[in-house]
Protein backbone atom coordinates (compact mmCIF):
# COMPACT_ATOMS: atom_id res chain seq x y z
CA UNK A 1 0.00 0.00 0.00
CA UNK A 2 2.94 2.60 0.95
CA UNK A 3 4.72 1.61 -2.41
CA UNK A 4 1.49 2.31 -4.23
CA UNK A 5 1.05 5.98 -2.56
CA UNK A 6 4.82 6.74 -3.63
CA UNK A 7 4.15 5.41 -6.61
CA UNK A 8 0.94 7.64 -7.22
CA UNK A 9 2.51 10.72 -5.48
CA UNK A 10 5.68 10.58 -7.79
CA UNK A 11 3.11 10.49 -10.91
CA UNK A 12 0.90 13.23 -10.01
CA UNK A 13 4.38 15.20 -9.97
CA UNK A 14 4.16 16.32 -13.57
CA UNK A 15 0.21 17.13 -12.93
CA UNK A 16 1.26 19.18 -9.51
CA UNK A 17 4.10 20.94 -12.13
CA UNK A 18 1.62 21.91 -14.86
CA UNK A 19 -1.22 23.51 -12.31
CA UNK A 20 1.53 25.70 -10.63
CA UNK A 21 2.70 26.87 -14.03
CA UNK A 22 1.39 30.66 -14.53
CA UNK A 23 -0.06 30.02 -18.13
CA UNK A 24 -2.12 27.24 -16.82
CA UNK A 25 -6.03 27.67 -17.45
CA UNK A 26 -8.85 25.81 -16.22
CA UNK A 27 -6.98 24.43 -13.09
CA UNK A 28 -10.07 23.70 -10.73
CA UNK A 29 -11.23 21.18 -13.85
CA UNK A 30 -7.77 19.63 -13.98
CA UNK A 31 -7.70 19.14 -10.12
CA UNK A 32 -10.84 17.59 -10.22
CA UNK A 33 -10.00 15.24 -12.62
CA UNK A 34 -6.67 14.16 -11.25
CA UNK A 35 -8.16 13.58 -7.27
CA UNK A 36 -10.90 11.42 -8.75
CA UNK A 37 -8.33 9.59 -10.82
CA UNK A 38 -6.24 8.82 -7.83
CA UNK A 39 -9.18 8.04 -5.55
CA UNK A 40 -10.16 5.35 -8.03
CA UNK A 41 -7.27 3.91 -8.04
CA UNK A 42 -7.04 4.04 -4.05
CA UNK A 43 -10.27 2.37 -4.03
CA UNK A 44 -9.95 -0.10 -7.23
CA UNK A 45 -6.24 -1.45 -6.00
CA UNK A 46 -5.99 -1.21 -2.60
CA UNK A 47 -9.40 -0.92 -0.46
CA UNK A 48 -11.01 -4.30 0.42
CA UNK A 49 -13.04 -3.89 -2.81
CA UNK A 50 -9.33 -4.31 -5.17
CA UNK A 51 -9.72 -5.37 -8.34
CA UNK A 52 -6.22 -6.56 -8.40
CA UNK A 53 -6.77 -8.40 -4.87
CA UNK A 54 -9.88 -10.41 -6.31
CA UNK A 55 -8.05 -11.09 -9.60
CA UNK A 56 -5.16 -12.31 -7.78
CA UNK A 57 -7.15 -14.95 -5.82
CA UNK A 58 -9.07 -15.87 -8.78
CA UNK A 59 -6.22 -16.64 -10.86
CA UNK A 60 -4.86 -19.08 -7.88
CA UNK A 61 -8.10 -20.45 -7.60
CA UNK A 62 -8.21 -21.35 -11.03
CA UNK A 63 -4.74 -22.99 -11.20
CA UNK A 64 -5.62 -25.33 -8.05
CA UNK A 65 -8.48 -26.21 -9.75
CA UNK A 66 -6.66 -26.94 -12.37
CA UNK A 67 -4.33 -29.03 -10.63
CA UNK A 68 -7.60 -30.87 -8.72
CA UNK A 69 -9.22 -31.70 -12.19
CA UNK A 70 -5.56 -33.58 -13.18
CA UNK A 71 -5.58 -35.00 -9.78
CA UNK A 72 -2.16 -34.19 -9.19
CA UNK A 73 -0.33 -33.17 -5.64
CA UNK A 74 -1.36 -29.36 -5.75
CA UNK A 75 1.94 -27.52 -6.26
CA UNK A 76 3.96 -25.76 -3.42
CA UNK A 77 3.50 -22.43 -5.54
CA UNK A 78 0.18 -22.92 -5.04
CA UNK A 79 0.17 -23.30 -1.47
CA UNK A 80 2.22 -20.96 -0.98
CA UNK A 81 0.16 -18.05 -3.05
CA UNK A 82 -2.68 -19.31 -0.84
CA UNK A 83 -0.68 -18.65 2.49
CA UNK A 84 0.56 -14.87 1.18
CA UNK A 85 -2.47 -13.72 -0.14
CA UNK A 86 -5.37 -14.92 1.72
CA UNK A 87 -6.08 -13.80 5.67
CA UNK A 88 -6.02 -16.42 7.69
CA UNK A 89 -10.37 -17.26 8.00
CA UNK A 90 -10.16 -16.83 4.13
CA UNK A 91 -7.49 -19.76 3.87
CA UNK A 92 -9.47 -22.03 6.18
CA UNK A 93 -12.59 -21.25 4.02
CA UNK A 94 -11.34 -22.21 0.74
CA UNK A 95 -9.25 -25.27 2.53
CA UNK A 96 -12.33 -26.62 3.15
CA UNK A 97 -14.08 -26.08 -0.38
CA UNK A 98 -11.12 -27.26 -2.07
CA UNK A 99 -10.63 -30.66 0.03
CA UNK A 100 -14.93 -31.16 -0.46
CA UNK A 101 -14.28 -30.52 -4.31
CA UNK A 102 -11.35 -32.96 -4.78
CA UNK A 103 -13.19 -35.44 -2.51
CA UNK A 104 -16.22 -34.95 -4.49
CA UNK A 105 -14.23 -35.70 -7.89
CA UNK A 106 -12.59 -38.23 -6.49
CA UNK A 107 -8.82 -36.71 -7.18
CA UNK A 108 -7.99 -37.86 -3.96
CA UNK A 109 -4.03 -37.02 -4.94
CA UNK A 110 -5.19 -33.56 -4.50
CA UNK A 111 -7.60 -33.79 -1.90
CA UNK A 112 -4.87 -35.50 0.49
CA UNK A 113 -2.04 -32.87 -0.51
CA UNK A 114 -4.27 -29.86 0.35
CA UNK A 115 -5.26 -32.03 3.76
CA UNK A 116 -1.42 -32.05 4.63
CA UNK A 117 -1.15 -28.66 4.10
CA UNK A 118 -4.43 -27.49 5.71
CA UNK A 119 -3.46 -28.90 9.54
CA UNK A 120 -1.37 -26.37 10.63
CA UNK A 121 -4.58 -24.04 10.24
CA UNK A 122 -6.76 -25.79 12.62
CA UNK A 123 -5.79 -24.93 15.89
CA UNK A 124 -8.09 -24.59 18.39
CA UNK A 125 -10.30 -27.67 19.69
CA UNK A 126 -13.68 -26.29 17.26
CA UNK A 127 -11.20 -26.10 14.16
CA UNK A 128 -9.27 -29.27 15.07
CA UNK A 129 -12.99 -31.08 14.88
CA UNK A 130 -13.10 -29.55 11.16
CA UNK A 131 -9.91 -31.23 10.22
CA UNK A 132 -10.77 -34.67 11.30
CA UNK A 133 -13.64 -34.27 9.52
CA UNK A 134 -12.08 -33.76 6.50
CA UNK A 135 -9.14 -36.33 7.24
CA UNK A 136 -11.60 -38.76 8.07
CA UNK A 137 -13.97 -38.05 4.57
CA UNK A 138 -10.50 -38.61 2.97
CA UNK A 139 -9.54 -41.76 4.11
CA UNK A 140 -13.36 -43.16 3.90
CA UNK A 141 -13.28 -42.04 0.38
CA UNK A 142 -9.50 -43.61 -0.10
CA UNK A 143 -10.88 -47.32 1.71
CA UNK A 144 -14.74 -47.42 0.95
CA UNK A 145 -14.79 -51.04 2.62
CA UNK A 146 -13.61 -49.64 6.20
CA UNK A 147 -16.11 -46.33 6.43
CA UNK A 148 -18.56 -49.47 6.97
CA UNK A 149 -16.34 -50.87 9.72
CA UNK A 150 -18.21 -52.43 12.49
CA UNK A 151 -17.82 -54.47 15.42
CA UNK A 152 -20.90 -56.70 16.97
CA UNK A 153 -21.52 -58.53 20.33
CA UNK A 154 -23.49 -61.95 19.29
CA UNK A 155 -27.00 -62.47 19.82
CA UNK A 156 -25.83 -66.13 21.42
CA UNK A 157 -23.69 -64.12 24.07
CA UNK A 158 -24.66 -65.43 27.06
CA UNK A 159 -24.63 -63.52 29.86
CA UNK A 160 -25.01 -63.71 33.90
CA UNK A 161 -28.61 -62.36 34.45
CA UNK A 162 -31.87 -62.23 32.27
CA UNK A 163 -32.63 -58.15 32.43
CA UNK A 164 -29.88 -55.57 32.12
CA UNK A 165 -28.43 -52.16 30.61
CA UNK A 166 -25.12 -52.00 29.69
CA UNK A 167 -22.19 -50.24 28.14
CA UNK A 168 -19.75 -51.12 25.58
CA UNK A 169 -16.30 -49.56 24.77
CA UNK A 170 -13.61 -50.53 22.51
CA UNK A 171 -9.76 -49.04 23.58
CA UNK A 172 -6.52 -49.40 20.98
CA UNK A 173 -4.67 -51.29 23.33
CA UNK A 174 -1.52 -49.53 25.14
CA UNK A 175 -2.97 -46.15 23.53
CA UNK A 176 -4.75 -43.26 24.17
CA UNK A 177 -7.59 -43.70 27.10
CA UNK A 178 -9.96 -42.43 24.75
CA UNK A 179 -12.39 -45.48 23.98
CA UNK A 180 -12.27 -45.42 19.71
CA UNK A 181 -15.90 -46.42 20.61
CA UNK A 182 -18.98 -46.42 22.42
CA UNK A 183 -22.36 -47.06 22.98
CA UNK A 184 -24.82 -48.21 25.83
CA UNK A 185 -27.57 -50.41 25.69
CA UNK A 186 -30.20 -52.96 27.13
CA UNK A 187 -30.81 -56.26 26.90
CA UNK A 188 -33.26 -56.21 24.38
CA UNK A 189 -30.70 -53.81 21.67
CA UNK A 190 -28.33 -55.37 19.23
CA UNK A 191 -24.64 -54.47 20.80
CA UNK A 192 -22.38 -52.42 18.21
CA UNK A 193 -20.37 -50.37 17.56
CA UNK A 194 -19.09 -48.37 14.13
CA UNK A 195 -17.49 -45.35 13.04
CA UNK A 196 -20.08 -43.06 14.22
CA UNK A 197 -19.59 -43.88 17.83
CA UNK A 198 -15.77 -42.80 18.04
CA UNK A 199 -15.63 -39.81 20.27
CA UNK A 200 -13.02 -38.21 17.89
CA UNK A 201 -13.22 -38.01 14.43
CA UNK A 202 -11.21 -40.50 12.16
CA UNK A 203 -9.79 -41.76 15.50
CA UNK A 204 -12.51 -45.12 15.31
CA UNK A 205 -13.04 -48.91 14.44
CA UNK A 206 -12.26 -47.82 10.54
CA UNK A 207 -7.97 -46.69 11.58
CA UNK A 208 -8.07 -49.75 14.09
CA UNK A 209 -8.19 -52.12 11.74
CA UNK A 210 -6.34 -50.31 8.63
CA UNK A 211 -3.55 -49.87 11.38
CA UNK A 212 -4.39 -53.82 12.33
CA UNK A 213 -4.50 -52.69 15.81
CA UNK A 214 -5.05 -54.73 18.94
CA UNK A 215 -7.71 -53.64 20.80
CA UNK A 216 -9.17 -53.94 24.34
CA UNK A 217 -13.29 -54.72 24.65
CA UNK A 218 -14.57 -53.32 28.01
CA UNK A 219 -18.48 -54.39 28.65
CA UNK A 220 -19.56 -54.06 31.99
CA UNK A 221 -23.88 -54.84 33.04
CA UNK A 222 -25.95 -53.78 35.27
CA UNK A 223 -28.30 -56.52 36.44
CA UNK A 224 -32.25 -55.37 37.14
CA UNK A 225 -33.01 -55.45 40.77
CA UNK A 226 -30.22 -54.62 41.93
CA UNK A 227 -28.38 -57.96 41.53
CA UNK A 228 -25.13 -57.75 41.00
CA UNK A 229 -22.55 -55.82 38.13
CA UNK A 230 -20.58 -57.77 36.36
CA UNK A 231 -17.65 -56.66 33.33
CA UNK A 232 -15.42 -58.14 31.37
CA UNK A 233 -12.01 -57.07 29.39
CA UNK A 234 -10.36 -58.81 26.63
CA UNK A 235 -8.22 -57.58 23.94
CA UNK A 236 -8.50 -58.93 20.37
CA UNK A 237 -6.31 -58.28 17.43
CA UNK A 238 -7.99 -57.38 14.22
CA UNK A 239 -7.59 -58.54 10.47
CA UNK A 240 -7.22 -55.41 8.27
CA UNK A 241 -8.94 -57.86 5.45
CA UNK A 242 -12.12 -58.03 7.14
CA UNK A 243 -13.49 -54.86 8.92
CA UNK A 244 -16.31 -56.52 10.31
CA UNK A 245 -15.80 -58.82 13.87
CA UNK A 246 -18.52 -60.39 15.57
CA UNK A 247 -17.81 -61.44 19.14
CA UNK A 248 -19.55 -64.09 20.94
CA UNK A 249 -19.56 -63.56 25.10
CA UNK A 250 -18.96 -66.66 27.02
CA UNK A 251 -20.18 -66.70 30.57
CA UNK A 252 -17.28 -67.63 31.93
CA UNK A 253 -15.51 -64.42 30.55
CA UNK A 254 -18.16 -62.30 33.13
CA UNK A 255 -16.32 -60.81 36.81
CA UNK A 256 -18.30 -60.17 39.35
CA UNK A 257 -17.82 -55.93 40.09
CA UNK A 258 -17.39 -56.03 44.34
CA UNK A 259 -20.28 -53.66 45.67
CA UNK A 260 -19.31 -50.35 46.79
CA UNK A 261 -20.04 -50.22 50.62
Amino acid sequence: MVTFILLALVASLPIIAYLLANQTSSKGIILGITVIVLSLCLIFFISKFSILGTFEKQTINNKIIDEIYLDKKISIENLVNIENTLKEDEIKIWLISLVSKSIELNKLNSAESLVTFSEKFFNSNEEKLIFYNMYTTLRDAKFPAFADANFFISDDSLYPCNSFKGEIKIYIMNGPEIPIGEQKFDNFDAISISNDNSIIPGFDLASAFLNTETVELNVSIECDKKESNFYLKNSIVLDQNKPSVTYKIGLNEWFKRPQEL
